[in-house]
């Protein structure tokens, strides 16, 4: 739901954005306009130019090449603000002349005029780089980290059987930690070493046994009867209670 959202909202960042710039200018009323003009027509005036500059950012973006689409560096936003600034500076200075008849700009003053343009662009198109939405993207898109065994439950295990972990039994106050390396006894209740192990290592499947999904090679049924075959070919009992889960999560022969 907050992928699509995002990605809904991201649509129209940039045309949001570019009215929000214009409602900047409009107020901040640059290049002289915050006196020459009439509110009305200076608000106006800036929302147009600022809605112009989006499209022609977002046109310049679409036209330059780029050695690595969905991405932008700092150069790409650079030159598509250059590249869109141009006809920016010419747009800009008609814009003028309509609101200010006889207001005419030599080669001079286009030149002039054209760092201010860019920068204007410049802002417009950082605010429709995708770098912050992919960013999003990814974070909501990243798997999960693989689960590992608890450091209170694995550091009770010798340092030659805390990996290929098969199962786990239950023998009186201990639980007997079967490996593809061994088997060692923990001083532990098989209740509270299966209440602490991520539930995607394995699962409870007998009142005495708990086993790894890794571990389990085969799930095998019989009329009356039910095990996980494990890799080593140990048989583990799997209980009725604990059936329908086992099926879900282990392979069945």
């Amino acid at each position: 739901m907050a992928k699509r959202e995002w990605r809904q909202m991201a649509k129209w960042r940039g045309l949001i954005s570019a009215v929000a710039i214009g409602a900047l200018l409009g107020v901040m009323g640059p290049f002289g306009s915050q006196t020459a003009y009439a509110p009305a027509v200076k608000y106006a005036f800036w929302m147009v130019v600022s809605l112009a500059g989006y499209a022609a950012a977002a046109a310049a973006d679409r036209l330059l090449p780029s050695t690595s689409p969905g991405r932008r560096t700092a150069t790409r936003i650079a030159a598509v603000a250059a590249a869109s600034a141009v006809p920016m500076t010419f747009f800009v200075a008609w814009a003028m002349g309509v609101v200010r008849p006889g207001r005419t700009f030599s080669l001079v003053q286009l030149l002039g005029l054209f760092p201010y343009v860019a920068l204007v662009q410049l802002l417009i198109a950082r605010i429709i780089s995708p770098d912050d939405q992919m960013t999003v993207a990814a974070s909501v898109e990243q798997p999960a980290a693989a689960p590992e065994y608890p450091p209170e439950f694995i550091s009770k295990l010798p340092a030659a059987l805390r990996r290929d972990i098969l199962a786990l039994e239950a023998e009186d106050h201990y639980v007997r930690v079967h490996t593809v390396h061994g088997s060692a006894l923990i001083l532990m209740r098989l209740a509270d070493a299966a209440a602490l192990i991520d539930p995607r290592l394995g699962l409870r499947v007998h009142r005495s046994w708990w086993v790894a999904k890794g571990g389990v090679r085969t799930l095998e049924r019989t009329p009356g009867r039910a095990i996980a075959r494990l890799v080593d070919d140990t048989a583990v009992p799997i209980s009725r209670t604990h059936l329908s889960a086992a099926r879900t999560m282990l392979p069945e022969d």
